[in-house]
Order: structure tokens, then C-alpha cells, then sequence
């Protein structure tokens, strides 16, 4: 089975995905999607090589996605193409709802980067700060995106937060 989710970028437009269904309860939704080799090795060379999140030479063979209902964030698992977990991007998010059948969130800008071993890397605070300065964010969710950012680092730095996706 598949799912759709509108994925609201401020600023930006909307990303349309269609995933696969791995499970789905009152917590959260479980996607995976596999990456076609052409397009995993030219994502890796143009996102996840360039900032060091994946070794170069190493290729996303599959994306494990866990979307949430009441957290404000979202986890991307990258799988290479031996199986193997290659890291985490956390994504500060509102929170999932399904609206017509489809599914709905809302970027806020910031994330993280956590490789296998628990390190992890903060991304995109300037463009966070940006899109409160454009109001492309209420204050709210900034207040809120910031919150769930100290959160999720608190979380990593205790070697907790795999514990999150069980």
C-alpha cells in the first residue's frame, strides 16, 4: 500500500511524495521508499557527500521515513545499498495530519544530521532564522521549533533518541 504526503515547504511550495506503507498507528506513520541507483548516487553527490553526512563513494539505496502525529519533528533513516544504516536526518516539523485521505506537514527549517555512532551535526539555522525574519513561520513555531531542537539534541547526546523509532 501507498501513502501520499504533502510535505509544506514556506517559501518554497509543497513536495508531493508517494511512499510505501510499513506500519501505521496512533503514534505514527512508517514509510519506505527505494532509491532508484541513477538518483541515489546523484543525491548523495549533490546533498549528503558535499556536507559529510555520508562518506563519499557510499550510495542511499532506501529511505526509512517515521512521521508523528504529536511530535513536531521527523526522522529519515538512509539505508546504502548493502543494507547498512548510514545516519538520520531529523527534520522540525509540525506535527502529521491526514487531510483527504493524504497526509500534511509543515517544514520549520531547522535539522540535524545523526550518524550511526550518536554524533551529530546541526543544519540549516540560517535559513530558520531567515524564514521567522520573512514570516514565513509565526512566532509560535519558532518558539516551538526551537524547543523541539534542544529536545532532539538532548535526546542524541543521552543516547536516547533511537529509542524514539522503536
Amino acid at each position: 500500500m501507498e501513502v501520499i504526503i504533502n510535505y509544506l515547504r514556506p517559501g518554497k511550495g509543497t513536495a508531493r511524495y508517494i511512499e510505501g506503507l510499513v506500519d501505521s498507528d496512533a503514534t505514527r506513520l512508517k514509510t519506505l521508499s527505494m532509491v532508484p541507483g541513477d538518483f541515489g548516487r546523484k543525491w548523495c553527490e549533490e546533498v549528503w557527500w558535499q556536507n559529510g553526512c555520508v562518506a563519499h563513494g557510499v550510495v542511499v539505496g532506501s529511505v526509512m521515513k517515521f512521521l508523528f502525529y504529536k511530535e513536531w519533528f521527523t526522522v529519515m533513516q538512509l539505508i546504502g545499498i548493502n543494507g547498512d544504516n548510514l545516519g538520520y536526518y531529523l527534520d522540525i516539523a509540525t506535527p502529521l495530519r491526514k487531510v483527504d485521505g493524504e497526509f500534511q506537514l509543515t517544514d520549520l527549517f531547522l535539522d540535524l544530521w545523526v550518524w550511526p555512532d550518536g554524533k551529530f551535526m546541526e543544519l540549516d539555522r540560517d535559513e530558520f532564522e531567515e524564514g521567522f525574519r520573512m514570516g514565513l513561520l509565526t512566532p509560535y513555531q519558532y518558539k516551538k521549533a526551537n524547543q523541539i531542537f534542544n529536545k532532539l539534541k538532548r535526546l542524541i547526546m543521552a543516547l536516547k533518541f533511537v529509542q524514539l523509532l522503536d
